[in-house]
């Protein structure tokens, strides 16, 4: 169009015609490839060549009469934008500590590193995700590129551990499930409840809705590896005369003689105990042993955000009297996530008190492999066994128990706990 027509034009028309004119030139850039400057070796000429686009390199520059010539870019080398080079760039080939392949390479792009879950990218390096306290939970899980969002605990939450994946939970409301609240919640623990009917209230008492905060398994397999010595045949009051150091009230006895069986009546007896003489040298050894294994089993990370299948699963794996359904569908709505398994086996323990625990866990893990179970549950109640098999404290308890039913003597004399 002729400067003579445009000048022409009422001020109106000439802006839609520069619009049109802009928008027309730059549609045209679009597709015209960039330039670069070549001087042609035989005539000295310089020439303003085509760049190649990206997946290509140069062949042969071009010439007054040809275009420049490109190839594609080699297996395992790529080009990411226009050029003018004659080779491809090299793929990345590994990725860095703690990283995992993003995206392959190809020949517009390189391999793509990301940090492996749980970790995130801190100038060259891969670290692990924040934990949130106690009293905080998640409200937005680490990236590969970002940290663990926390937040305190809202009222009516909780949260007990530290964790770089659970949100806060719910208080457990102890009226909807029919018992009484002897204890609020905190941001850093859940409502403590209790039976209605106080004569029900007692260690041995089953409340299957009831997420214990007690679960001892590595007590309770080291207290059955003692089943050698028959204890549970043995009269609870001549046991409790027998028993050295400071004695269990009586009171304590007759409570646990009406609502436990023979099995659970020693076992809860030896626990009131162990409280009373903590402090003798024999026993501190024992304890210690065995608060290590609980601990090393409650912080099992290897058995997190199962759901309530998996659960299913390790229920019908075990040997003897399964746990119903519904008893696992509470332990699913009462305990946190990181509690599922030990209140599962738990409760296969009270319902099986004469089996032993490390061979139930042993069948169940023969039965998961057979049936074709989920690897992370194999692992996972693997770990556990191995923990709980490999404390010694059976044998110490068990050397201890033989010398002081034949020895009194063996235990200092104690003086009552409030003199």
């Amino acid at each position: 169009m002729s400067a003579r027509i445009v000048n022409n034009c009422n001020p109106a028309m000439k802006l839609i015609l520069l619009v049109t004119a802009s928008l027309s030139w730059a549609f045209q850039e679009q597709d015209i490839p960039p330039k670069y400057q070549y001087r042609d070796p035989v005539t000295s000429d310089v020439l303003m060549c085509d760049q190649c686009p990206p997946g290509t390199a140069v062949t042969r520059h071009c010439t007054a009469d040809t275009p420049t010539e490109c190839h594609a870019c080699p297996q395992d080398h790529f080009a990411e934008s226009w050029h003018w080079g004659d080779s491809c760039k090299y793929c990345t080939s590994v990725c860095k500590e703690r990283q995992l392949v993003k995206h392959q390479c190809n020949s517009t792009h390189d391999q793509l590193c990301e940090c492996a879950p749980g970790f995130r990218l801190v100038v060259e390096f891969c670290i692990t995700h924040s934990t949130c306290p106690p009293g905080s939970g998640v409200v937005a899980p680490g990236t590969p590129v970002s940290d663990t969002v926390c937040k305190r605990c809202p009222a009516g939450h909780f949260s007990s551990s530290d964790s770089s994946a659970e949100p806060c939970q719910p208080h457990r409301n102890c009226s909807h499930l029919g018992l009484k609240t002897l204890r609020w919640g905190s941001a850093t623990s859940d409502s403590l409840c209790a039976s209605q009917d106080k004569t029900a209230a007692l260690d041995c008492s089953q409340h299957q809705a009831l997420c214990r905060n007690d679960v001892t398994l590595c007590e309770e397999a080291v207290y059955q590896s003692l089943s050698s010595l028959r204890l549970s045949s043995v009269p609870l009051e001549r046991l409790l005369e027998n028993l050295p150091g400071r004695k269990v009230d009586r009171k304590s006895l007759e409570k646990l003689k009406r609502s436990c069986s023979p099995q659970q009546q020693v076992l809860h007896l030896l626990r009131l105990w162990r409280e009373q003489n903590k402090d003798q040298d024999k026993l501190y050894g024992i304890i210690q042993g065995v608060n290590h294994c609980e601990r090393k089993v409650s912080r099992c990370n290897s058995l997190k955000n199962l759901t309530l299948d998996d659960l299913l699963i390790i229920a019908s794996s075990l040997p003897g009297v399964r746990v119903q359904r519904e008893d696992v569908q509470a332990v699913v709505s009462t305990c946190s996530p990181r509690q599922y398994v030990l209140q599962l086996v738990h409760l296969w323990k009270a319902a099986n008190y004469e089996l032993d625990l490390a061979k139930g866990l042993s069948h169940s893990l023969r039965t998961m492999r057979s049936q074709g179970a989920p690897r992370y549950l194999q692992r996972g109640l693997k770990k556990i066994s191995r923990i709980i098999g490999a404390t010694s404290a059976h044998k110490v308890y068990e050397r201890m128990f033989v010398s002081m039913l034949q020895d009194e003597t063996c235990f200092k004399a104690l003086k009552p706990l409030n003199e």
